[in-house]
């Protein structure tokens, strides 16, 4: 893959400390790209700084998110391929030419963080938590949840574009979509360095959301696993509420009946939801 067939999105949100050193490395190891920086309604100088001859600029005249700059980046860019990079000095050019060297025939490269690479130790137990919860609904091992470097087919990510959010989440929302859509995908290992600037990310505030949209995420792509795990909970309640029913009174209490109706139910509910993600999903494909 020739690194003319890309365009590299970069979103930027007061970042004026390092986003001129960082378009202008990129743009220097990859002149034939085709380069867009998404100004996120930055309030400092992010925007003075951007402005560099052969770059697309595009400006949010508020801030909107980061899954928001990146969709407004997608939506303009016109190559075969799409690779995000972030604005805050994180990620290596080297690490950026790898992932353009290695897209081709894939959906999603994704940069795989070893563990050599900067991470605060504050929101080392939160991404551990989301990546089990996003294991167990997936079923696979995913090295690597929400990297922020990443190479996407454009005409694959466009598919499921209206399903990414506009907040942090958009880096672990596709990733979870492209899994679960059997897309073709892997991993590459990369080292991040500790970015520049303060952090806008809050684990209280986004975690949760996050852990919302992967389930969301499920229920879409595999709505049945979601819900007959629920039913199987409680169908093996309700065979422990009959039995000590049967055993302490020798009839059946209405714990035991409202249990069993609450089985069926949503597992019926369950085959529903199968039917409409298959012909949502189909809508896109």
């Amino acid at each position: 893959m020739t690194s003319s067939n890309v365009s590299i999105i970069i979103p930027a949100f007061n970042e004026a400390e390092v986003i001129g050193s960082i378009v202008n490395s990129i743009l220097s190891a990859f002149p034939e790209s085709e380069i867009i920086v998404v100004n996120d309604g930055s309030t400092d100088s992010t925007a003075e700084e951007i402005v560099v001859s052969g770059v697309i600029v595009l400006n949010h005249d508020h801030n909107r998110g980061y899954g928001a700059s990146l969709k407004t980046g997608t939506r303009a860019a016109t190559r075969d391929y799409i690779l995000f990079c972030d604005g805050d000095g994180q990620h290596s050019v080297e690490d950026v030419r790898r992932l353009i060297n290695e897209c081709d025939g894939y959906d999603l490269v994704v940069g795989a963080r070893n563990s050599d690479s900067h991470q605060p130790i504050i929101r080392r137990p939160g991404k551990v938590i989301m990546k089990k919860f996003a294991e167990l609904l997936a079923g696979t091992t995913i090295p690597d949840l929400n990297s922020g470097l990443r190479i996407f087919k454009r005409d694959t990510l466009m598919r499921y574009l209206h399903l990414m959010p506009d907040g942090f989440s958009f880096s672990t929302t596709s990733t979870f979509a492209i899994m679960k859509s059997n897309r073709k995908y892997k991993y590459i290992p990369i080292k991040v360095k500790k970015r520049a600037g303060k952090s806008t990310v809050s684990q209280l505030k986004h975690g949760p959301q996050a852990l919302l949209l992967i389930l969301r995420l499920a229920v879409l792509f595999e709505p049945l696993k979601v819900f007959l795990t629920v039913a199987g909970v409680l169908f093996v309640l309700s065979i422990i509420s009959f039995l000590l029913d049967f055993f302490s009174t020798g009839g059946i209490a209405d714990t035991t009946v409202l249990l069993s109706i609450a089985t069926i139910i949503i597992f019926m509910c369950g085959l529903l939801c199968d039917q409409v993600s298959a012909m949502r999903r189909e809508k896109h494909e």
